[in-house]
């Protein structure tokens, strides 16, 4: 399904922060699109293979165009699908971001900065009725980046992908952790096991035997809850695990499973196998 995060805002109150940390979390972002190009843009995005989408929408755009009259016309026509995010900070805050970073505020030239940021912050009220407010007056990075992911974590569910593979057929490139069990016990050797896979029973039987097999499996579990924890408090959409042996068809097949097992209930759990008929 296609998402569509519209961030507005004061400027200094960290647009282009959030702007960083989403494309860290796979949107495609785009900055300052005039608001008569958003129903075009919304039927290019439709014939695309784009999923997530983030459109800064602020002052800038304001002057060329009403900017809440299509925004909201986008809400209607879009229903679900969009969700506004408006930074804000306080203007003692602003002053001294801007004293701070040395950058020119883009509404200064007649006006002084102050004036400045009051003057936008009247442009802007009416865009803030209709957006979910964040102040940054007291935010870093972490703190903004885990708000973010906070709220988009009230609609999005975050997905563990594990994948079993063989290292002699290449290590998986889109992967966050690749776990060797080349050390464990391998079926492989007995000519009774070696044409099946680690999903058949007597496969699943050779592994209970071995204590060292339990073990490992248990801690890889431990690990992966607390990472995708980590994850998903960064604001993380997905963790993706590989699990390699010699040929991907034995052990690392029923560790991809035991573990899909054992997460399934906290988790959103995907399960593949890369090169188990290879």
């Amino acid at each position: 399904m296609k998402r569509v995060l519209v961030v507005s805002g004061l400027s200094g109150a960290g647009k282009s922060t959030a702007i960083r940390v989403l494309e860290d979390m796979g949107f495609f972002c785009i900055d300052n699109l005039p608001p008569l190009l958003l129903n075009d843009f919304m039927a290019l995005l439709a014939s695309s293979s784009v999923e997530r989408v983030a459109l800064v929408i602020d002052v800038r755009s304001a002057q060329l165009g009403d900017t809440v009259q299509a925004v909201n016309r986008l809400i209607e026509n879009y229903d679900g699908l969009v969700t506004v995010i408006f930074l804000e900070a306080s203007v003692e805050e602003l002053l001294r971001r801007f004293a701070t970073t040395r950058r020119r505020h883009p509404l200064e030239g007649t006006l002084n900065l102050e004036q400045a940021i009051l003057k936008e912050k009247e442009m802007l009220k009416d865009m803030k009725e209709i957006s979910i407010v964040i102040d940054t007056t007291d935010l870093d990075i972490h703190s903004l980046r885990e708000k973010i992911g906070s709220l988009l974590r009230e609609e999005e569910q975050f997905m563990i992908r594990i994948r079993s593979f063989g290292f002699k057929y290449g290590v998986p490139l889109d992967t966050d952790f690749v776990i060797d069990t080349r050390f464990l016990p391998n079926p492989f050797y007995d000519k009774e096991l070696a044409p099946l896979d680690g999903k058949d029973e007597r496969v699943i039987r050779f592994f209970s035997k071995y204590d060292v097999v339990k073990d490992f499996i248990e801690c890889t579990a431990k690990m992966i809850s607390l990472a995708a924890h980590g994850y998903r408090k960064e604001g993380r959409a997905t963790m993706t695990i590989s699990i390699g042996c010699t040929g991907g068809r034995h052990r690392s097949v029923y560790i991809a499973e035991r573990l899909f097992e054992m997460l399934k209930d906290n988790f959103t759990v995907y399960v593949e196998h890369r090169d188990v008929n290879k």
